[in-house]
């Protein structure tokens, strides 16, 4: 087994069980259908007339001729196609395959989907008219790889027919509220480019197909689909207030313009499927298994074709009259289903012959495609939507809100695992860095795409951008697989790093450059563990950091020494940099031993445990260094003759730094630098308020820990009717037992501890032993910082007198599930409205109690879940009249929202005690060791979720992370925000040496000049180019939206002729493309449906920007860029 030092940056990570094919089987059967709403059990529930007598209804001998006969040769009549006049049923096969849920990927490649594709190939085969959609591209690379050339040839040959068609064509089918949408776009485009290296145009995806994910972002609309060259969106989950009222008013689908931005440019035609009557991603029918089965024989017992044919006749009239269009779509399928083909289209074949022969609706095979032209052939005026679908309800209780915050560990991995690829593509390119120069390749590769050394760090972090992984909807020992691979890759990327590195610095490419990013024992600088740093036996050590950013930044680094004697100076110039020394408390010491397992230690074994663990560093290191754009510096520390703890002499390269206790009581602590003063309460030693220097704002601040206690099952409090449910808070779902928020252990006064600085001061507060931070600021920063610390979260509540006793009467333990949240509370009016980012693009505006204007009146059953929405990058209040604003930031996606006036609040953590009934079947109990700690066999319910079961004696999972308060005037605020969020989301990639480095080239850009300070270098990366004809792929973002700030929200033009520094990358061409970089931008915005369309909502939209097609001819390859605009080129250099 082995262990990952990767707290918060990634989850524990532990071997994943190696299950045996039984045991895989024993989990996953029957469970088909439990994440799909419209499922088997509603499907069985159905009720249909009987329009007329059966055939079987009379005796044997009193039947006459059966009304429908097999064919004399027995072959089926599919020759099918749309009819004008009467109702068509888009018959859709199709799978819906979880690249990791209740098994690993792996696992379920190789029981389950290996058998989907390998046995509908050739039943497509069979029959020209037979179509089948497919859509987890990381799934089907797995299985191309393993087949003859004779297979290949055939399923290209079925493509090309239009028989196999690719819907969506990611690695996977993404979560829409966990991922930032870089990591969306480069799980998108990897399976593109693999659909366009093995097919060609014919395999290019016209429609997406997000049937399973747990709500629906605008930005999945808009970015992912109409952008990324999709005609379609369609999805199987949706709210049920929602659904009622637009099934019974016939607007299940519509035309969304998910960007206010962009309009109409970027619209997608969309809607909920029909399932069964109720959404879902199934119909009224599944044959997938041996109980349901059209029998045409007559001379055999169990006839029931002409039942069948009535029913689906009934299905399909009922569904015409909540249908526009006399076009209907019915997705033939599941989860893992097809796994023998022959079940599903022995039966639609049969469906479809008599169906057609009774005449009274049409069938035929179809696709979403085929589908979506139809509905574009019937020239209606469709409605225009621009609300997201968040958060998603099923039921009065039952808000898919707990998931936005479920497995904070593997979230944060992937968010950081994100920048270390964005970082390592552009390094390998510049450093001019080969696949063969790599000498750590991973050990279990991602099925491969491209020929980089970051090619399969981005197929495992793909993966993981699944709706069932980084969501945090899988059972844990899926999740430690997902973190597994992720470290695996990110140990080859690491390597190409330090190659590409120590080539542009010029020292020799044998010279180690180590890393600290969480992926192995002892380097983990977000718990201040770093071997490279922290070694008594070095005087001196080296770092090299690359800033992946286009605009120059002051980096902020603290890395972890022994003692507080240092001197830092630039490689480049010789100039000493002021530095910090702080000392380490005592909670961030305490992180790496959260990771013993103490299951049966002896002492001797106890305590080699804690000394292998134990930190070795006694302080840190903080100081600021320029970064240029697109670049690197190299820094050097040695340990000096005086500590950096004192005042020195030259305030230029010494820093003060003093400890002082607690001030006295009645008398309010004040601690400032020259942007920002903050005043904490003398008697309760809480922030009370925070001025803005600069804007002359002072603002009442206060922040406060809390947990939510998780329900399991019973009445909510302040809700409407139905007021009562047995549903119980899990990893899918948010469903508190009340709206109190309870204190994070005895209620106890909370401890100050003050670091005063130059540079660098904090206070660090402490709540509880499992509830603490630090407020920090930085000299020269525009936000004050706030490190947060969440865990291990309790399973008992002592503090609490027990509520329940055993049979003898003793007290029993409050074993009560804890979903623990940071609240920032302000006296900004902010009127019950609050803004969230849409997967770090676009704001969204909320509203306490209510949806957007869309949507029907809300009726509120849950008060606190119901409000909740997904955070990835910030959070925002305002107050237009005082012209006061607050944005907090993120490093990790969260629940959050706004529950009262002036407030935000964000889930930081959870550990819960029940399964919520969704699938998973087992508590959110994560532990630091990665250990089962719960009895659960497969396919089982764990027991009691508590430490000590099955070997496992490890402390509850521990998190920390950062918030960035950003507080001024809106405009202020709105312009620092988003530069900043890029800062704390992609920050330096650091690289060290153990050793004093003597550089060539000590600091480099490797631009031109900075990019404009409101465009992105969101992507640029030579893992495509033998796709491309030897072309690299580079995308530009524009980072704000319309309206967003007055001069940084407008389009902006960049030359991508004079981009790069390196003669050797002036690009000499460049061809728009799309989002994926599949298909040639200019040709799909001249052949892409346009649909008409009636706005009946929220006209207070700002105007949108015009297109400005690109050039290709022009000798600057100007391009310009709206804002929120992503575009993608492919570009020669030379």
């Amino acid at each position: 087994m082995k262990l990952s030092w990767c707290l918060l940056a990634c989850a524990p990570v532990a071997t994943s069980a190696e299950l045996a094919n039984g045991a895989v089987a024993a989990l996953v059967e029957g469970l088909s259908d439990m994440a799909d709403p419209g499922g088997a059990d509603l499907n069985k529930a159905r009720k249909f007339k009987k329009t007329h007598p059966y055939w079987t209804d009379k005796h044997i001998e009193e039947r006459a001729a059966p009304p429908y006969t097999p064919p004399s040769d027995w072959e089926y009549n599919t020759k099918a196609g749309p009819v004008e006049g009467k109702i068509n049923v888009h018959i859709v096969p199709h799978t819906h395959d979880d690249t990791g849920w209740q098994v690993t990927v792996d696992q379920y490649f190789f029981t389950d989907v290996y058998y989907i594709l390998d046995t509908v190939i050739p039943r497509l085969a069979e029959d020209p008219n037979r179509k089948f959609m497919y859509v987890e591209t990381g799934f089907f690379a797995r299985w191309w790889d393993q087949q003859p050339q004779k297979k290949k040839d055939l399923t290209k040959t079925l493509v090309k027919n239009g028989q196999l068609e690719f819907i969506n064509g990611g690695w996977c089918m993404h979560d829409e509220a966990s991922p930032n949408y870089v990591a969306m776009v480069d799980q998108t485009t990897r399976g593109h480019q693999f659909l366009k290296q093995n097919f060609g145009d014919d395999a290019i995806p016209r429609g997406t197909w997000q049937i399973d994910p747990f709500g629906h972002s605008n930005t999945n609309a808009w970015l992912l689909g109409a952008e990324a060259g999709m005609e379609s969106l369609y999805w199987g989950r949706t709210d049920y207030q929602d659904f009622n009222v637009r099934k019974n008013t016939s607007r299940l689908e519509w035309v969304w313009q998910g960007s206010e931005s962009l309009g109409a440019s970027a619209e997608i035609f969309a809607g909920e499927i029909y399932g069964s009557g109720g959404g879902g991603y199934g119909t009224w029918f599944n044959f997938d298994g041996s109980d349901s089965q059209v029998q045409d024989d007559p001379s055999r017992h169990d006839y029931n074709v002409d039942q069948m044919v009535d029913q689906f006749i009934q299905a399909a009239q009922d569904q015409a009259a909540h249908t526009r269009t006399d076009h209907q779509l019915w997705a033939c399928g599941s989860d893992f289903n097809y796994q023998n083909a022959d079940h599903w289209y022995h039966n639609l074949d049969k469906l479809i012959h008599y169906v057609n022969q009774n005449g009274t609706v049409n069938a035929f095979y179809s696709t979403p495609s085929i589908y979506t032209d139809e509905k574009h052939k019937a020239g209606l005026t469709w409605e225009v939507r621009h609300d997201d679908i968040f958060p998603l309800a099923d039921n009065s209780h039952n808000y898919w809100s707990g998931y936005f915050t479920s497995r904070p560990a593997l979230k944060r991995q992937v968010r950081f695992a994100t920048n270390t690829l964005h970082a390592a593509r552009q390094i390998e390119i510049f450093g001019n860095v080969t696949a063969s120069e790599i000498t750590v390749p991973t050990v279990r590769p991602s099925p491969p795409v491209g020929k980089s050394f970051t090619d399969s760090l981005e197929g495992t972090i793909g993966v993981a951008t699944h709706h069932d992984g980084m969501s945090g909807t899988e059972r844990e020992d899926v999740s430690d697989d997902y973190e597994q691979r992720i470290a695996e890759s990110i140990g080859e990327a690491e390597d190409g790093v330090g190659v590409g590195l120590a080539k542009m610095v010029g020292v020799d490419v044998s010279t180690p450059l180590g890393h600290c990013n969480c992926v192995e024992g002892g380097s983990c600088l977000n718990m201040s563990v770093c071997a490279f740093t922290s070694d008594s036996s070095k005087d001196d050590f080296s770092i090299v950091a690359w800033n992946p950013l286009a605009q120059a930044v002051n980096s902020t680094i603290r890395v972890p020494v022994v003692g507080s004697s240092w001197a830092v100076t630039d490689a480049a110039t010789g100039d000493a940099i002021a530095v910090q020394a702080i000392a380490l408390d005592n909670r961030t010491l305490g992180l790496p031993l959260l990771y013993i397992n103490h299951f049966n230690l002896t002492a001797e074994q106890e305590a080699a445990a804690v000394k292998e663990r134990t930190n070795p560093a006694t302080h840190e290191l903080a100081f600021v260094v320029e970064l240029p754009a697109v670049g690197y510096s190299t820094i050097n520390v040695a340990k000096s003759t005086e500590s950096r703890l004192l005042q020195h002499s030259s305030k230029k390269h010494g820093l003060k730094h003093k400890v002082h206790a607690t001030a006295t009581a009645g008398d309010d602590l004040v601690v400032e630098n020259s942007k920002f003063k903050l005043t904490f309460d003398g008697t309760s030693n809480m922030l009370k308020s925070v001025e803005n220097k600069d804007a002359g704002i002072e603002t009442d601040v206060s922040v406060t820990w809390g947990w939510y206690n998780s329900s399991v099952g019973g009445c909510t409090k302040e809700s409407a009717d139905p007021a009562c449910s047995d549903q119980k808070s899990g990893a899918y779902i948010f469903r508190p037992n009340s709206s109190t928020v309870f204190y994070p252990g005895p209620d106890v006064p909370v401890v100050n501890e003050v670091i005063k600085g130059d540079l660098v001061t904090e206070v660090r507060q402490t709540f509880s032993d499992w509830a603490t931070h630090v407020i920090r600021l930085v000299e020269g920063e525009g936000h004050v910082e706030l490190e947060w610390t969440a865990g291990p979260i309790p399973i008992d509540t002592p503090w609490f007198p027990a509520v329940a006793k055993d049979s003898s009467g003793a007290d029993l333990p409050n074993i009560w599930g804890k979903e623990v949240v940071v609240k920032y509370a302000t006296n900004i009016k902010s009127s019950g409205k609050f803004y969230t980012d849409s997967n770090g693009r676009e704001m969204v505006p909320r509203a306490l109690n209510a949806r957007g204007p869309s949507y029907p009146p809300l009726v509120i059953n849950e008060p606190v879940a119901g409000n909740y929405y997904p955070v990835n990058n910030m959070i925002a209040i305002e107050d237009t009249d005082a012209d006061v604003a607050l944005t907090v930031l993120t490093d990790v996606s969260q629940g959050g929202s706004s529950l009262a006036d002036g407030e935000i609040e964000l889930m930081v953590h959870r550990r819960i005690q029940d399964d919520d009934s969704r699938g998973v079947q087992e508590p959110l109990n994560e532990t630091m060791c990665g250990c089962g700690d719960i009895n659960a066999a497969p396919g089982q319910m764990g027991e009691s979720g508590r430490e000590g079961d099955g070997g496992c004696v490890c402390a509850g999972l521990t998190m920390r992370g950062k918030h960035w308060l950003v507080l001024g005037k809106k405009d202020d605020v709105n312009a620092y925000r988003r530069q900043a969020s890029e800062k704390l989301n992609f920050p330096a990639t650091l690289a060290f040496s153990s050793e004093k480095l003597t550089p060539k080239t000590p600091s480099a850009s490797m631009l031109t000049q900075p990019l404009p300070e409101n465009v992105k270098l969101l992507t640029f990366t030579s893992n495509y180019a033998d796709i491309n004809d030897g072309a690299l792929l580079l995308r530009l973002a524009h980072l704000y939206q319309v309206g967003e700030h007055p001069t940084l929200a407008q389009p902006v033009n960049v030359s991508l002729a004079n981009l790069f520094a390196a003669d050797n990358l002036e690009i000499t061409s460049a061809q728009e493309m799309t989002l994926g970089a599949n298909q040639d931008m200019n040709a799909f915005q001249a052949k892409k449906l346009v649909w008409d369309t009636k706005s009946t909502h929220r006209s207070s939209r700002l105007k949108s920007f015009d297109r400005v097609p690109f050039d290709p001819a022009d000798s600057d390859l100007t391009v310009t860029i709206r804002p929120m605009e992503v575009r993608t080129f492919l570009v020669k250099v030379a």
